[in-house]
């Protein structure tokens, strides 16, 4: 057996042996980087985005066999940047065109990540051997990826409650961030859906011929 493809196997095991207490330490280390997200120089916070995106790739790679495209990468790393440049350039609090940065900001965000989680939940049913509609999937995802934002309010509550942070402005800045956060994963979900359903007929064809 070839040394790589035994290591491979070595460390798919070991996954699959502690997959549980991998997943909570990689979900606290997510949430510790969120609390501290704001605060982060620009260039520890790079490194930051692309080590968890790496960890995530790894994990996907040798546990279930599936390796995310670039672009979904490459929409991760934006999705974070737009946040990111926005504390760099102190924009939250400003107006953005005919929004607020903060509005802005939970709307892209929204938009670009969302086609990650909708790839994710595609590749790992299919994976599984399950069949579920492309619409059910960007539906379910839509769901998913609302429930994260709604999480990612706690966590700047946490920030305000116990770490001395200051991102919360007003009794509706939860609400209307969330109202936001809704339009974008409205929108990355449609494009997404499009992408998908126009890109399925090349690859059944590409599938009948091989």
């Amino acid at each position: 057996m070839d040394e790589g493809v035994r290591s491979e196997s070595h460390l798919h095991h070991w996954l699959e042996r502690f997959e549980v207490l991998f997943l909570i330490l990689l979900t606290l280390a997510t949430i510790a980087f969120l609390l501290k997200l704001p605060y982060l120089p620009t260039g520890l916070m790079a490194i930051l985005i692309v080590l968890l995106v790496l960890v995530g790739y790894g994990y996907l790679r040798v546990r279930y066999q599936i390796a995310p495209p670039l672009v979904v990468a490459v929409l991760l790393i934006a999705a974070v940047q737009v946040d990111a440049l926005g504390n760099y350039f102190h924009m939250y609090g400003r107006a953005f065109g005919p929004v607020m940065y903060d509005e802005f900001s939970h709307l892209a965000v929204s938009a670009l990540t969302i086609p990650a989680i909708i790839w994710l939940l595609k590749a790992v049913i299919e994976r599984r051997g399950y069949r579920l509609s492309l619409g059910m999937i960007t539906l379910f995802g839509i769901t998913c990826s609302y429930s994260a934002a709604a999480f990612y309010e706690v966590i700047e509550l946490w920030d305000e409650l116990y770490f001395g942070g200051k991102r919360i402005w007003s009794p509706y800045d939860a609400p209307n961030d969330l109202q936001w956060d809704l339009m974008g994963k409205l929108v990355g979900a449609s494009v997404t859906y499009l992408v998908l359903r126009l890109r399925a007929p090349s690859v059944e064809q590409t599938a009948a011929g091989s």
